[in-house]
């Protein structure tokens, strides 16, 4: 019995689909791990002050927002700091709460106090902490403005975009819990006080 023959529009899907999944395994396991998240943007691009404050990056992620695909979703500004490792040097640089700085793509050699992070105008950090980390702000000395990224899991990028001076510090941002978290948190803990009573 003979076999019948493939068509040729099936001939084609086939080479179609082979040629596809060997391009995709080629990049999917070609591409180096990206050094951070994606830049949000630079301080300069918003018409507010140079300093990495609440407003200041909130105004960042709004003007991303606005100039982003309308088909992809917008970043959250419902922010609050976590750390700055100048102001919050003892835990930054504390190991035990899930930071660690390098000052080398390779993560040779370590970075211990905002002393010797300053002496940079690259550095790179990993995060294993408790807390979920949304972004991170990295900014110059003598308010010369800051670039906000997105953190991602991994090694992260800390560099001013655009210009070659020196890190002043770095701010840690993570999301503010949204209201219907904070009213079931609060009718658990109720719940639980009412037990014990």
């Amino acid at each position: 019995m003979t076999r019948p023959k493939r068509s040729f529009i099936s001939n084609r899907f086939l080479r179609f689909s082979l040629t596809f999944a060997a391009v995709f395994a080629i990049v999917r396991f070609s591409v180096l791990p990206a050094q951070a998240g994606f830049l949000v943007g630079n301080s300069v691009d918003v018409p507010v002050g140079n300093n990495d404050k609440i407003g200041e990056v909130t105004a960042v992620i709004e003007h991303y927002n606005a100039n982003n695909d309308p088909n992809e979703s917008d970043l959250t500004t419902g922010i609050s700091l976590l750390y700055k490792s100048d102001d919050d040097a003892t835990e930054v640089f504390d190991p035990n709460n899930g930071f660690a700085f390098f000052d080398d793509p390779n993560m040779a050699t370590e970075i211990n106090s905002e002393a010797d992070l300053i002496d940079n105008e690259t550095a790179y950090f990993t995060y294993s902490g408790p807390e979920t980390l949304l972004y991170y702000s990295v900014k110059t000395g003598a308010n010369d403005g800051f670039s906000l990224y997105t953190y991602m899991d991994g090694k992260n990028l800390l560099t001013i975009d655009g210009s070659t001076k020196e890190i002043s510090h770095v701010s840690f941002w993570i999301a503010i819990p949204e209201p219907a978290t904070l009213v079931l948190g609060i009718s658990a803990l109720a719940c639980c006080l009412r037990r014990r009573l």
